[in-house]
């Protein structure tokens, strides 16, 4: 059982981090040259297709991983007491930052961007500057979590 969840989650967290690659060194420069609406309606259909993909794998990959968590006494212990437990609660951490920063990027941001430039709105250079700001600490996050994820089970050896 132990090494199914490992395969689920490692598995998930690769659909993550590496459709989270393809986004940012391929799908969105491609985008980047067009113009106006057909620049608009391709990141509309970039990310429409994406995010279930991308959310359902980062929603596996969180499950997974506090079940792991749990089979490893994660939850047991008392808090910060070994280098397991203090790297899975930064590990955490950054989890709930990608999520938070994950929704501002495709919820928030991402859609009023869009309005924003359709309306020809002066404010769309401001937004799209936050846009990519929320967009790389999150590619950074999305980076930064296996890295910790492997460290961890470096603990476990």
């Amino acid at each position: 059982m132990l090494t199914v969840l490992r395969i689920v989650h490692v598995m998930s967290a690769m659909v993550w981090v590496g459709g989270t690659i393809v986004l940012v060194f391929v799908g969105v420069p491609a985008i980047r040259k067009l113009e106006g609406e057909a620049r608009a309606t391709a990141m509309k259909a970039l990310g429409r297709r994406w995010r279930p993909l991308g959310w359902s794998a980062m929603g596996v990959a969180i499950l997974s991983g506090l079940w792991l968590t749990e089979l490893h006494g994660g939850f047991n212990s008392a808090a910060l007491s070994t280098d397991f437990d203090k790297t899975v609660i930064v590990k955490s951490v950054l989890v709930v930052f990608l999520v938070i920063g994950a929704l501002i990027h495709d919820y928030i941001l991402g859609p009023r961007l869009q309005r924003e430039m359709r309306a020809q709105e002066p404010q769309a250079p401001a937004t799209r500057r936050r846009l990519i700001i929320v967009g790389w600490f999150n590619f950074s996050l999305t980076i930064a979590i296996p890295i910790l994820g492997v460290i961890v089970l470096g603990y476990l050896d």
